[in-house]
């Protein structure tokens, strides 16, 4: 299971700490400066074996959200990796993300 810390509290995300670092390159390599988080059943402790990681990325332009959905796709990652982009999901869902969930990658402040 990995761990993130997040304001000095430990938060755990149902993933192992190799399968977590493959997540955080590729997210490195292709949006390096944007925000991501995990919600769902993987931050919530409710994951089975072949539940999906659920990702929302804040800023994010069609064209590397799309370069984004296929790199996970093609990845080795052995477990689906959905993505959502924040300015796309209704305000009634962000609530509930924003109840529980773990920041993967800071965004860069400009």
């Amino acid at each position: 299971m990995g761990i993130i810390k997040k304001n000095n509290s430990t938060l755990e995300l149902d993933v192992t700490p190799n399968h977590l670092l493959m997540v955080k390159e590729i997210l490195a390599q292709l949006i390096p400066s944007l925000s991501v988080w995990a919600y769902g059943s993987r931050v919530k402790g409710t994951a089975k074996k072949n539940s999906d990681l659920d990702l929302v990325v804040f800023s994010i332009d069609r064209l590397k959200f799309i370069s984004l959905k296929e790199a996970f796709e093609e990845s080795n990652i052995p477990f689906r990796v959905d993505i959502m982009d924040w300015n796309n999901i209704p305000e009634s869902f962000k609530k509930n993300i924003r109840e529980k969930y773990v920041v993967i990658q800071e965004g860069k402040k400009s």
